[in-house]
C-alpha cells in the first residue's frame, strides 16, 4: 500500500486550524444554545452549521482540491461528494450534540481525510480539554502532535473497560452482555468520536456500536489502527466503507482482546 501524500506538518497545521476554529465558533454557543430537529429526530444546533461553515472555509484555504462531505450538508451533496474521484474531509462539527446543547462537556469535533477510497488523516479534537488527537496511514498516532506511550492494556475482558451504546444494539445482544456481562465496567459517553480517541489513547479498552454514520467513525477507524488496535463490523467487514448507511462497529485496543471480544459479540448474533 503506497503511503499518503500528506504529511505529520499538514496534520499539526490542520490541528492548529481545527483548534482555532473551534475557539470562535463552538465557545460562543456553548450554554446559550438553540436546537432545531432533523428528519431523523437527531438535532442541530447554530454550533454544528457555524463550525462547518468556518472550518470549510478554512481548510479551504490551505487544501483548495479537497471536498467537504459534513454532516450538516445536504443528502444529495453528501452522495454527490462520496461518488466523486477527489479528495474529501469528512466532518462532524460537533459529535456529541445532545450534550452540547445540554452544557455536557463530552462532545468533539471529528474531521478524516479520504483519498482513493481511504481514510489517510484523522482527527478527533475534545475542546473541554483542548486535546487532539491525530494519526497519518502508515505513520502513526499522536496525541497533541506527540508520540504515545499507551498504558498497559488488560489480558483478560473481564479487566476491561467497555464504550458501549446499548440504545443501537439488538435486545438479544444487549440482553446477553446484562446478563453475562463478560467486562470490568461499561460507560457511554455520548460522543462516538472521542469514544474512538480514547480507545486508541488506551484510556479504555472496547468498543461496541450498532451504527455509526461515516462521519462518526472515519477519523476513528484510522486513529485505532495506527495505535495499533483492530475494529470490524458485526459481520467481520472493514468498518469504513464509502457509504451513508450506517456501520455497526466491534473494536478493541489491541487485536488480542480484540478477537476475544468479537467473538463474544458474535456469538449472540
Amino acid at each position: 500500500m503506497p503511503q499518503t501524500k500528506y504529511s505529520y506538518d499538514d496534520l499539526l497545521a490542520i490541528q492548529d486550524i481545527v483548534r482555532e476554529t473551534a475557539r470562535h465558533s463552538l465557545a460562543v454557543y456553548f450554554a446559550r444554545s438553540t436546537a432545531d430537529y432533523k428528519h431523523d429526530g437527531s438535532i442541530v444546533t447554530e454550533a454544528d452549521l457555524a463550525m462547518q461553515q468556518s472550518l470549510t472555509k478554512a481548510l479551504a484555504e490551505r487544501f483548495p482540491n479537497v471536498q467537504m462531505l459534513g454532516e450538516e450538508i445536504s443528502e444529495a451533496e453528501q452522495t454527490r461528494v462520496i461518488q466523486g474521484d477527489t479528495d474529501y474531509w469528512c466532518l462532524d462539527p460537533v459529535d456529541g450534540t445532545t450534550n452540547f446543547h445540554a452544557t455536557v462537556p463530552l462532545f468533539s469535533v471529528s474531521l478524516g481525510l479520504i483519498s482513493e477510497g481511504e481514510v489517510v488523516l484523522g482527527l478527533v479534537y475534545d475542546p473541554n480539554r483542548d486535546e487532539c488527537f491525530g494519526a497519518i496511514r502508515q505513520q502513526g498516532f499522536w496525541i497533541d502532535g506527540e508520540t504515545v506511550t499507551r498504558p498497559r492494556q488488560p489480558d483478560h475482558l473481564a479487566s476491561c473497560i467497555a464504550f458501549i451504546d446499548f440504545k443501537r444494539l439488538s435486545n438479544p445482544m444487549s440482553t446477553s452482555l446484562v446478563q453475562d456481562t463478560p467486562y470490568k465496567s461499561q460507560r457511554n459517553i455520548g460522543t462516538c468520536a472521542l469514544e474512538w480517541a480514547w480507545l486508541a489513547a488506551g484510556r479504555v479498552n472496547l468498543l461496541l456500536h450498532g451504527r455509526e454514520r461515516i462521519w462518526d467513525y472515519a477519523a476513528g477507524v484510522l486513529l485505532i489502527e495506527e495505535a495499533g488496535g483492530k475494529c470490524e463490523t458485526f459481520d467481520g467487514e472493514a468498518v469504513f466503507r464509502q457509504t451513508l448507511i450506517p456501520r455497526s462497529v466491534v473494536a478493541a485496543s489491541n487485536p488480542e482482546l480484540f478477537e476475544l471480544w468479537a467473538a463474544r459479540i458474535r456469538s449472540t448474533l
